[in-house]
């Protein structure tokens, strides 16, 4: 019953998390990481500038990481409230 169409309602909402994408930049958009709504990454860009400074495109690039999944993580979280029809989840439930 009511169980079963939740539990397809949350299978959907983890197909359409997978097919959303968001991006996370740092360094002015030298650095550009594309994750989807299940907090897999699908492509990290760099541009060619940033690798002459190897000190600082580790952090570039946590930093695009780091946004690219928190915009993920919200991605999921609009998906989830979508399925559930609207039911708020408890604060920290998806991370």
């Amino acid at each position: 019953g009511q169980a079963g169409k939740i539990k397809e309602n949350m299978a959907q909402a983890q197909v359409r998390a997978k097919n959303r994408t968001t991006v996370g930049e740092s360094g002015a958009g030298m650095v550009k990481v594309t994750v989807n709504g299940l907090g897999e990454v699908i492509s990290v860009q760099v541009d060619p500038d940033a690798l002459k400074d190897p000190d600082t495109l580790g952090p570039l690039m946590a930093s695009a990481a780091n946004l690219a999944l928190s915009k993920g993580r919200e991605i999921l979280l609009e998906e989830t409230q979508s399925a559930m029809g609207g039911i708020e989840l408890p604060p920290g439930m998806l991370q």
